[in-house]
């Protein structure tokens, strides 16, 4: 049983040409390592990218936050700050 599935391997492989293998397994092992080198700079780009978003979004978070903080006026409870009878009395007013 076993030795007729080799019998019949060997009848079906007995005509394969070899003579190419090794040039063949060579050039699709150096397409592979090509590939992975090109995988692995897309990655170093893809986590380049990352990193410059993040600074920038910090960047800009922080611009944003300081540019708020400067337009808030400082009497938020009074409207009229500058009118307020301690003001007046000190010369604020004018």
């Amino acid at each position: 049983m076993i030795d007729d599935d080799i019998l019949a391997l060997v009848r079906r492989d007995g005509t394969a040409d070899l003579t190419d293998l090794e040039s063949d397994i060579r050039r699709r092992e150096e397409s592979l390592r090509a590939a992975r080198g090109a995988s692995r700079r897309l990655a170093s780009l893809q986590a380049l990218v990352v990193a410059v978003a993040v600074a920038a979004s910090a960047v800009a978070g922080m611009a944003a936050a300081v540019r708020a903080a400067n337009e808030r006026p400082s009497d938020t409870f009074t409207a009229a700050g500058r009118l307020a009878p301690s003001s007046l009395l000190f010369g604020a007013a004018r």
